[in-house]
C-alpha cells in the first residue's frame, strides 16, 4: 500500500518498490512504474496500484469423481503479475486518493480466477477416475494435471499473470464415503488383527505347551539334579566323614607320635640327664673317692708315721722296761729260786696259798699296773713253769 499525504493544494504519493503505480490524468496514462513518488491533485488524477510480488493463495473446492462421489481438493498456489498495465486494463486496481486503499477487491478477483481455473482442470481430472483410484492415487498426478491446464490456458498470459507454483495437499472424499471406503480396509485390518490375535493365541498356547513341557523337563532336570545333588552331598558327606576320620586318625597318630617322640625325648633327656648325673656322680664319687683315698693315704701315712714313731717310742720304752724287768726278774728269780728252794720242800697247796696271799697283800699298794704282753707272757710262763716244776716235784715225792 502506498503512502499518501494531504497538503492544502497538492497531495503527495510514495509507493513501495514491489508495487507498480499507474497515474492517469484526464483519461490518459501520464506515469507508470514501480516505487514512484509524485505530487498530484485529487480532482484531476486517477491512480491504480498493482502489487508485483509473489502472492500465495490457499484454495479449497469440491469435485465429483467418475462414480459420482464428492471429492474435496485442498491445495496452495503462488502467482505474480508479469504485465501490470495489461492487468490494470482487465481488473480495476484503482485506489482511494485519501487513504490509499483499493476501491474494489482486485486481489479477491484474482483468487477467484485462479481457484476457478484450478477447479476446472481438477474437475476434468476427477471425472475421468473413480473415487478409490483418486484416494489411492498420488496427489502429484492431480497437481501435474492442473499445472498443465494453467500452461495451456491463454487467459492468464493475456491478463499479464503467471502461476509460479502449485501444491495439492489433500484429496479427500466425504466423511460417509471416507468411512465406507475405510470399512473394508478396517475390516481387513481387523481381520488381520484377529488372525494375528488367533495366531498369537495359538502361538501363546504353543508357547504355554512348550513352557509346560519346559517346566516339566525343568522339573525332571531339577529332580535329576536334586538326586545327583543328594547323591553328591551324600558322597561328599561320606567323604567328609572319612576325611574327618582320617584326619582325626592322622591327628591321633601324629599326636601319639608326638607324644612318643616327646616321651622318647624326655626319656632320652632323662637318660642323658641320668647319664650326665651318673657321670657327674661318678666323677664326683671318683673325685670324692680320690679325695678320700688321698685323705686316707695321708691319714694312713700320718698314722704310719705316727705309729712308727709311737712304735719306736714304745719299743724303746719296752726295751728299757724289758731290760729293767729283766734285771728285776733276774733278781727276783734269784730270790724266787731261793724261795723256791725253800718251797720245794713245801706242799703244793701251801705254796699256792702263800702265793695268793702274797699277791693279795700287794694289790692294795698297786695304783697303776702296766702289764704288757711280753711281761705277762714271761711272768705267766715263769709262774707256770715254777708251778709245773713244783707240781712235778710234789708228784715225785708222793
Amino acid at each position: 500500500m502506498s503512502e499518501i499525504k494531504q497538503y492544502p493544494v497538492l497531495t503527495h504519493l510514495r509507493s513501495e518498490p514491489n508495487v507498480h503505480v499507474i497515474r492517469y490524468r484526464k483519461g490518459k496514462c501520464v506515469a507508470s512504474g514501480k516505487g514512484l513518488a509524485f505530487w498530484f491533485t485529487r480532482l484531476g488524477s486517477s491512480i491504480a496500484e498493482i502489487p508485483t510480488d509473489d502472492r500465495e493463495l490457499q484454495f479449497l473446492f469440491h469435485g465429483r469423481s467418475g462414480d459420482f462421489q464428492s471429492i474435496t481438493i485442498q491445495g496452495e498456489l503462488s502467482y505474480r503479475v508479469t504485465d501490470a498495465e495489461r492487468l490494470a486494463e482487465r481488473i480495476d486496481f484503482s485506489i482511494d486518493l485519501v487513504n490509499g486503499l483499493h476501491r474494489k477487491q482486485p486481489l479477491e478477483q484474482l483468487a477467484t480466477l485462479f481457484t476457478g481455473t484450478a477447479q476446472k482442470h481438477a474437475s476434468s481430472y476427477l471425472a475421468a477416475r473413480e473415487v478409490r483410484e483418486l484416494v489411492a492415487v498420488n496427489p502429484a498426478e492431480l497437481q501435474q494435471a492442473i499445472e498443465r491446464g494453467f500452461l495451456d490456458d491463454p487467459v492468464f498470459e493475456d491478463m499479464g499473470l503467471q502461476m509460479v507454483s502449485l501444491r495439492i495437499m489433500d484429496i479427500k472424499p466425504s466423511a460417509e464415503l471416507e468411512k465406507a471406503l475405510q470399512t473394508p480396509t478396517r475390516e481387513r485390518i481387523q481381520q488381520n488383527a484377529d488372525e494375528a490375535t488367533f495366531k498369537r493365541r495359538a502361538m501363546a498356547v504353543d508357547k504355554e505347551s512348550e513352557i509346560a513341557e519346559n517346566e516339566l523337563q525343568n522339573r525332571i532336570d531339577l529332580a535329576t539334579r536334586e538326586e545327583q545333588l543328594i547323591t553328591r552331598e551324600g558322597s561328599n558327606e561320606r567323604r567328609r566323614v572319612e576325611e574327618t576320620a582320617l584326619a582325626e586318625e592322622l591327628s591321633a597318630r601324629a599326636r601319639l607320635a608326638r607324644e612318643i617322640m616327646e616321651s622318647e625325648s624326655m626319656v632320652t633327656q632323662d637318660r642323658l640327664q641320668a647319664e650326665s648325673d651318673s657321670q657327674q656322680r661318678a666323677i664326683r664319687a671318683t673325685a670324692d673317692s680320690e679325695a678320700l683315698r688321698l685323705e686316707a693315704d695321708t691319714k694312713a701315712q700320718y698314722r704310719r708315721v705316727t705309729s712308727a714313731a709311737e712304735a719306736d717310742a714304745i719299743r724303746a720304752e719296752g726295751n728299757a722296761n724289758a731290760e729293767r724287768i729283766e734285771a728285776m726278774g733276774l733278781a727276783e728269780a734269784a730270790g724266787v729260786k731261793e724261795r723256791m728252794s725253800v718251797y720245794e720242800t713245801l706242799p703244793a697247796s701251801v705254796v699256792l696259798a702263800l702265793a695268793v696271799q702274797e699277791i693279795a697283800g700287794k694289790l692294795h699298794t698297786i695304783e697303776h699296773l702296766n702289764i704288757t704282753p711280753d711281761v705277762l707272757q714271761t711272768n705267766l710262763a715263769d709262774l707256770f713253769q715254777a708251778g709245773a716244776k713244783k707240781l712235778g716235784g710234789t708228784s715225785g715225792a708222793d
